[in-house]
Order: structure tokens, then sequence, then C-alpha cells
């Protein structure tokens, strides 16, 4: 204990004698700043500039000598002249470009408010100065670039002033194309004109105006129908807004500009507003563009950015795969992806640089190839068995395994879709053991009691919704894996994942994995299932704000029920729950709507979870035991009533169920069923019926007959 107090001593010693030397040194040229004398004011900042610029140790020494609130006060004083300003927000701007607490140390002495204040000023280079020192801040980080949004007065003043210069040109560009990452931020611009303010820079003299606009661009229509649809109305020196980011595709155009151009086409053709327009132009120019930046011989960032926008462009479209598939090799360029960086010559500056980039870079590489994967591999399966390999499959098990959680994210989406092959399923999956590392994830948040899951973790979220994906497909009845992730405990996430009420997509991958479950399975796994869903739980799903949840809770009970020799065990125990849970369903007045609402077609929300749910009162009707009809049909003479009008209305699917229904409470030839079927007599089955004896469904006119002979082997109708 003495020895560590006589180290600290000593540190503390030695920490004191270098500030003392810092000061020594540098407290010089601070002192000239408070001088009265403009003239030396002025030299000391030249100095102080001359110092700070390219060097990160001495902008350190000047934070730490307090250079940064003597700044802002020059700047804010109007007896400041307009060189002396422009001087100090160059060395605030210096200051900005070095470590990240140098920006924290700006923005805690309210520097970005007194440059937000000198956009306001008439002269162009004060102007420029703020604008750049702006541009240093925002773009330094992620989480600094929501402050260009703070004011918005401000954000239009940089917007309108976007033409003073090529420098503000340049600045504004930059910014848009940080900061702009949020629907509400592209929103914003929007309203702000932007569009029309960046369009004309596509057609700058200056290569680098044009770059950096189709980047801005790029940002704003990312996934925003009303940016896209305006960007193909507009045109520039009368030529549309498509046409030039089309030209600009052409190889003899610097790779940024075609890069981005591509971004640019790639975000409006998924908004869906590209209808009118040729689509030849996507397939035959703009795939192969992207797919000649997934080259070996392209630049990291060309490369990443490359693959990840293929993996947009394909994701949805079929066709769009197999083009991408025979398109200037694309498998063999993504192959190089997992090649270790060639060795650089030490000699040559150029190829150290770029060596350095592909070390530092290596997991963007994988996240970006292993999402091309996902979207290229995801619906047709003889692409699938084309490019699955042994040696793919083992680098998605170590990408499973990174540290990084964009790179284990990214894996388990490809790990999905190759997942949809019951061949891999049952062959390389089986051979690598991909449900162990999948099993891992699922299970990490909560054995890692250091760091416990975040359900407000953006990331966190999105890869427990990823392995829940998985999951889902890999508990399927013919999966051989299935047997292995029940063995490992995978009940366990799967509830935590329906208890969920902060993600719908990671409660509804619980509620299919739960489905999956109790598909065709024993009793034992199924009863497993319906204690892990409890009273409250499935109540719960059952009053979700989410069509599928609700409607394959029900499914889940359906799977639970189906096999008669189960349904009289699983009514003696859960009875009063299943009924709870139909009642619900049955009675509800406010559902909610699927997601796209076109896959109901013409029905409504309504009868399609009342289809559900006569589906699984169907299964206990078509139980064995008399108990059970006798405590849950033959007493309940609401739940007949409503039985009576499903088959009255006017869906089709639901009058089939209801009918179904009625022909299971029919066909048992116990005591007592003749009291029931004059109960239904009583309250107009047979009437009802007979309204159908007509209908134009195979399904239902044949169930309708079968029915109505029943009721004729008891008397005449």
């Amino acid at each position: 204990m003495e020895v560590d107090q006589v180290e600290i001593a000593e540190n503390i010693t030695s920490m004191q004698g270098v500030l003392s030397e810092v000061t020594t040194l540098y407290q010089p040229y601070i002192e000239k700043l408070y001088s009265d004398d403009c003239l030396k004011v002025l030299e000391g900042l030249k100095q102080i500039k001359n110092f700070v610029i390219g060097n990160n140790k001495q902008k350190t020494n000047f934070i730490v000598l307090g250079a940064i609130p003597r700044l802002v006060y020059l700047i804010q004083q109007d007896a400041s002249d307009v060189h002396t300003k422009t001087q100090c927000t160059v060395i605030l701007g210096s200051l900005a470009k070095g470590m990240e607490a140098n920006v924290k140390s700006l923005l805690d002495y309210g520097v970005l408010d007194v440059l937000f204040f000198g956009l306001n000023h008439s002269d162009l280079k004060f102007y420029e100065a703020c604008l750049r020192c702006i541009r240093t801040i925002v773009t330094s980080s992620d989480q600094t670039g929501e402050l260009i949004f703070t004011d918005v007065s401000m954000t239009a003043r940089v917007l309108a002033c976007i033409n003073k210069s090529l420098c503000t040109q340049e600045c504004t560009c930059e910014i848009i194309s940080h900061c702009c990452k949020t629907r509400q931020q592209q929103d914003l611009l929007f309203d702000l004109d932007v569009v029309e303010n960046l369009v004309p820079l596509l057609l700058s003299n200056m290569c680098r105006v044009q770059i950096k606009s189709v980047h801005a661009i790029a940002a704003l229509c990312y996934k925003n129908p009303t940016v896209c649809s305006c960007l193909l109305k507009t045109k520039t020196s009368g030529t549309p807004v498509h046409e030039i980011l089309t030209n600009m595709l052409s190889r003899c155009q610097p790779v940024s500009l075609q890069l981005n151009a591509a971004r640019c086409l790639t975000y409006i053709y998924r908004s869906g507003a590209f209808n009118g327009i040729d689509n030849k132009v996507i397939s035959k120019k703009v795939l192969p563009c992207l797919v000649r930046m997934c080259s070996s011989t392209c630049g990291i960032n060309e490369r990443v950015v490359g693959a990840k926008t293929i993996a947009y462009l394909i994701e949805a479209e079929t066709q769009m795969q197999r083009l991408a598939l025979v398109c200037e090799h694309l498998p063999r360029k993504l192959e190089a992806y997992f090649r270790h960086p060639i060795v650089a010559d030490t000699q040559n500056v150029d190829d150290m640089r770029r060596f350095k980039q592909e070390l530092g870079r290596g997991n963007d590489l994988l996240e970006a190839v292993f999402l091309a994967y996902a979207s290229l591999l995801s619906n047709d399966e003889d692409m699938r068995k084309l490019i699955a390999s042994e040696s793919l499959v083992q680098h998605l098990v170590d990408g499973m395994s990174n540290e990084n959680q964009d790179v284990r994210i990214a894996a388990l989406q490809c790990v999905l879709s190759l997942s949809r092959s019951v061949q891999i399923l049952r062959t390389i999956f089986e051979d690598l053991d991909v449900s162990k590392h999948v099993s891992m994830i699922a299970h990490a948040p909560w054995y890692r009691e250091s760091t416990p899951l975040n359900f407000d973790d953006t990331k966190a979220v999105k890869e427990q919704v990823a392995a829940s994906s998985v999951v889902c497909n890999l508990l399927l009845e013919f999966s051989p894996t299935k047997a292995k992730l029940l063995f490992r405990n995978i009940l366990y996430p799967v509830k935590i994942w329906c208890e969920n009420e902060k993600s719908i997509h990671l409660r509804r991958n619980g509620v299919w994995c739960l489905l999956n479950v109790t598909f065709q399975a024993d009793l034992k796994l199924k009863m497993e299932a319906m204690n892990i869903l409890g009273v409250d739980l499935l109540f719960s799903l059952l009053t979700s704000t989410d069509y599928d949840i609700i409607t394959k809770t029900l499914g889940v009970l359906n799977n639970v029920l189906t096999s008669k020799e189960h349904t009289d065990i699983v009514m003696s125990t859960l009875g009063d729950t299943v009924m709870q849970a139909c009642a619900i369903a049955i009675e509800s007045t406010s559902l909610p709507v699927p997601t796209p609402p076109t896959s109901l077609g013409n029905r409504d929300v309504a009868s399609a979870v009342h289809t559900y749910a006569l589906c699984v009162l169907g299964c206990v009707a078509g139980g064995d035991g008399a108990t059970t009809l006798r405590k849950y049909w033959d007493d309940n003479e609401n739940l007949m009533r409503r039985l009576v009008q499903f088959i009255g209305s006017s869906d089709t699917e639901l009058q089939t169920a209801g009918v179904a229904c009625v022909n299971s409470l029919c066909r048992v030839d116990e005591v007592g069923s003749n009291d029931r079927q004059q109960k239904m007599r009583d309250l107009g089955v047979v009437e009802a019926l007979n309204k159908l004896s007509d209908a134009t469904d195979g399904a239902l006119f044949n169930r309708v007959k079968l029915t109505q002979q029943l009721f004729q082997a008891k008397g005449n109708l």
C-alpha cells in the first residue's frame, strides 16, 4: 500500500512538472491574447495557429492553458475586427480536429452557439471559417451530428448560403451527408428546400463539389419516398436529376462519383418512386457499377459501401438477385473480402496507407460481405446450393463470435437466409454446429450479469431480433437442430422475447418460436410451451397491438390442442385459460391491422382473428372426452350463440371455421350429444346451415353438406 502511494505521489509530481514546463513555454502566447494592442493580439493568434495546426499535443497544451474561453470572448466582442475573429475561429477549427476530448471542451465552452452567431456576419472569410469549424465539430462523431439541428433557423441559414463560395458548397454538403441520419432529419431538411439547393450542384464545374453533393443527396433520399419522388420530378438546367445521376455512372467518372450516384439511384428505386422510368437503368447500369466497386482493386470504402448498397438493392427481388449472381463475377469478388490484407511494400507510402486501412477496417468488410450474401441467398434455393459452402458457413460461425456487434448482426442475417434451405440445415449447419453459436448469442444478454440486455439499446435489440429470427427457422419441425436447441434451453430466451413489449419484432419472433416448437410436438413439450406462456403472458400477447402476435398466439393454442389424445389432457389442467383466451379474441372490439394491410385481402381484421379463435375452439370440440364438452360447450350458451353468428357472417373462411366447429360438436356419440344438438337447433344452427347449402366455395359447401347429414341422422331438418 505504501509503495502504491509513493508511485502515485511520484506521478503527480511528474505531471505537475510537465504542466509547469508547458505553462512556462506557452503562457506568453496566451498572454498576448489579453493585450489591449490589437496588433499584439493578432500576432499571438497567428503564433498559436502555427503551433496547433497538425499537432495534437500542442492543441491539448493550449486547451489546458485556457485558450478556448479567450478565443470565444474575442469572437463575441464587437471591438474585435473581422480579421481577429476569423483567426480565432480558424484556431477553434484546428482544435476541433484533435482528440474527441478537444471537441468536448469546445462544446462545454459554448463554441457552437458562438459559431452559429458568426454565420450572420457579412464577411465571407469569417463565414467560411465558422462553417468549416461547425463542419469539423458536427462530423467528429455520430453523437455530435444532431447538434446542427438544435437551431433550425441556423440550419436554414446554412442552406440558404450554400452558394456563397466553393468552400460553403463543400462544407454544407459534408454537414448534410454526416448529420442526416433519421427520417425526421430528412423531412426537416426537405421542408427547408434542401433539394432545390443541392440539385444545381450536380452540374458544378468542380468535381469535388459534385461528389459531395451526390453524397448529400444519397443521405437525404435513403428510405424516404417523399424526397425520392421530389428528386424524380426535379430538373436542373432542363435535365432530369435521374438522367444526371445515370450519366455519373460512367467508368470515366471518378470512383466516388460513380458509387454515390449508384447509391442515389438505388434508394430511389427501392422507394418505389421509379415508376414510369426504364428499370433497365438499374439492372444494366446501377448493379454493374456497384459490383465493380466490390473489386479488390478498389479502396476499402468503395468495397464496403458497394457491398452494402448491393445488399439493399437486391434484398427484396429474386430476379435482381439472380442478375447479381451472374454480374461481373460478383461471388468471386465477395470471396476476396475474407482474404487477409496483402503485406505492404514499406517503401511505398500509398501501399502502406492501403495496408493500414485494410487492417483497421477488417470488421467493416466482414459486415458488408455478410449483408451482401444475406440478400443474395435470401430467396432462391438453387442459388443457395450454388454458393453455400462449408468455407462460407465457417466464416459465418467466426462472424457470430466476433467482438464487433455489427459483424455479428450481419452474420446472423446471412445465417437466416441459409437456414431457409432444408439441405443446408441438415448438412453444413449440422457439421459446423451452427445452432450452438446462435444459441450462445440468444442466451448472452442474460448470462452476462455485468452487461444485461438494455432494450433501449437499438443495436443490442437488433442483434436479438436477428438471433430470434434464425432460431425460428432452426426450430422448424423438420430441422435436425430443433432437439439441440431445446437441449440448450432455448425456451428461456424465447420466453423473455415474448415478454418484451418494447420491440414488436422481438416479441413476434418469440411467438413464432413457440408456434414452431409446438407444431406436431409431444405432450411434454406442448405443456412446457404452455407453462412458458402462463396466464398473464398469454393474455398480454392476445391484447397486443400487433396483428401477427395475436394470431400466432392463437396458432400456438391450436397446435397444442390439435391432437385429440392431447386435447382432453391439456383442457383438464388449462381449460379455463384456453377458453378465456378464445373469449378475449372473440370479444375484442379494437383489433390491430396487419402490416401490410393487403395481407388480409378483402377480409376485415375481426373476421380473420375470429377465424383463428374458432380453429382453437374446434380443437376443443374435437376432443375425445365428454367432460370437456359438457364443461366448455354445453354449459356455455353465449359461445354457441356467437358460433351461429359466425356461420351467418359474410366471411367465407369464418363461415368454414364455424361449420367445422359445429361438425365436431355433432360427431361426438356419447351421453348428452342429443341435448347438445337440440340446443344448437334451438339457437338457429340448422337455419344458418340451410342458408349456406348453395355456397360457391367448394370447401365450405362440402363441410355444410357433411354437417347437415349429421343433423339429419338425428332427425329431419
